[in-house]
């Protein structure tokens, strides 16, 4: 089966400055949730929280005031949410399919809470790699995992000598990176280097009605693998 691999011009990002506002001086209303829950195999899971004014794109980010906070139910354990960054994490030692993450942003007497952001983790998986080193030119990079899902999956590759890239394929449990297919850097294109693979299986939730209508919500089982890219 063949990959569908993402092409186009790579952006170069700019570093921009984040700026925080007071989460008190937003309304929910107009706040932009991201949320991710993340599974990587180990038997915990970790969620992050990104709280936004001004849509995804945005470089503000909301810092909790005046009596906000986040919390995380999973079954009968609930936990308040700590600042990392520009968000907020916590972890909880599951990781089962179906295992729901409900998310709640409380706020003071000032305005409304988005009390009920759900998620639930899809089905995990075991990731494999048919070799330990690849030649660029005349290998592809077969991969494959157990077991099959319905969706389809995300997959990336980075690595010192060759340019990073991803995409997706139908989670029919193989996938294959073409020989002549991992770019490089002319600088580099006679080296070899150690190469990550991440394959990524996600399921999206439902965001609490309180909040803007196009944040997102995600639950995800992530594997790695590391392979040799040879010239």
């Amino acid at each position: 089966m063949r990959v569908n691999r993402s092409v186009g011009l790579m952006l170069l990002l700019s570093v921009a400055c984040t700026e925080t506002v007071d989460s008190s001086d937003v309304r929910t209303g107009g706040v932009y949730p991201e949320i991710e829950v993340t599974a990587d195999g180990s038997g915990d899971s970790s969620v992050r929280v990104e709280l936004k004014v001004g849509g995804a794109s945005s470089n503000t980010y909301l810092e909790l005031r005046g009596g906000d906070e986040l919390r995380v139910r999973v079954g009968d354990t609930t936990k308040t949410m700590r600042e990392s960054g520009n968000g907020y994490v916590t972890s909880f030692p599951e990781d089962a399919e179906g295992t729901e993450f409900e998310i709640s942003f409380l706020r003071g007497e000032e305005d409304e809470s988005a009390p009920s952001s759900k998620v639930a983790l899809p089905a995990p998986f075991e990731l494999s790699v048919g070799a330990r080193e690849f030649s660029r030119a005349d290998d592809d990079v077969e991969f494959s995992w157990t077991p099959e899902d319905s969706e389809d999956v995300g997959w990336a590759i980075e690595g010192d000598c060759i340019q990073k890239d991803d995409g997706s394929t139908p989670d029919d449990g193989a996938g294959t990176l073409a020989k002549g297919t991992i770019d490089t850097f002319e600088s580099d294109k006679d080296k070899s280097c150690s190469v990550e693979l991440q394959v990524t299986r996600e399921q999206y939730g439902t965001l609490d009605d309180a909040f803007e209508k196009d944040g997102r919500i995600v639950a995800r089982h992530v594997r790695t693998k590391s392979f040799t890219s040879a010239p």
